[in-house]
């Protein structure tokens, strides 16, 4: 004999107050911005997530002090350098916040992570970074593993990028951008899978204090 399953039901209204769960696109967001900050940060309640500690992991490689405080991250900025070896794990996240970073360390830093990472291109950021005066090595491949040689500084200024592969591409060079000794003036070609995710990244930079001007998207 089938059972009914009743949905629950209350008749009065609820009134309850509910902890919602920290963002992992957030999170890896003001993870970049607070290691690449002029001073110390606390990232309250982060999203505790492979994809978060892989980035937080990547980036203590680089020198930046992450710490835990109960819930919280602390993060201190400390001069960036290499050599170091950034485990992306599956993260795209990852695989394209943390190149531009790695361009401002000293020092070779080199990209890999799980089998599956390599499946996945980068080539549209690899050449932005190529364009803007970085020198990368990743024997023609457009993916991971690859080696970025920083020098402690980025030019920046005027570039084209390819972003159709992922919109992270722009994000990633939008969140290292205001350290770049130029900024950055970039256009895009081929359009972009997820301009909401390139919105959340603009809006996360402005209440930061970094300018940013949109134009014209088409």
């Amino acid at each position: 004999m089938r059972s009914v399953w009743s949905t629950p039901h209350r008749a009065t209204p609820v009134d309850a107050v509910v902890a919602l769960p920290g963002s992992k696109s957030i999170t890896a967001r003001e993870l970049i911005l607070a290691a690449i900050a002029e001073g110390p940060s606390r990232l309250v309640r982060p999203l505790r997530a492979r994809d978060s500690e892989l980035m937080a992991a990547g980036l203590r490689s680089l020198g930046a002090r992450i710490e835990d405080d109960g819930a919280d991250w602390l993060v201190t900025p400390q001069r960036l350098r290499g050599p170091a070896d950034v485990d992306a794990g599956l993260s795209g996240t990852v695989l394209r916040f943390l190149p531009p970073v790695a361009a401002l360390a000293t020092g070779p830093v080199r990209l890999d992570g799980d089998p599956r990472l390599r499946d996945r291109p980068n080539a549209g950021l690899l050449g932005a970074l190529r364009e803007l005066g970085v020198e990368v090595d990743d024997g023609g491949r457009g993916r991971a593993p690859f080696t970025v040689h920083g020098t402690g500084r980025v030019r920046g200024g005027a570039v084209v990028v390819d972003a159709r592969e992922s919109s992270q591409i722009v994000s990633g060079l939008l969140l290292s951008a205001a350290r770049f000794d130029e900024g950055v003036d970039l256009t895009l070609t081929g359009g972009v899978p997820s301009m909401p995710h390139v919105d959340m990244t603009v809006t996360t930079l402005r209440e930061h204090g970094v300018e940013v001007a949109a134009t014209d998207r088409g």
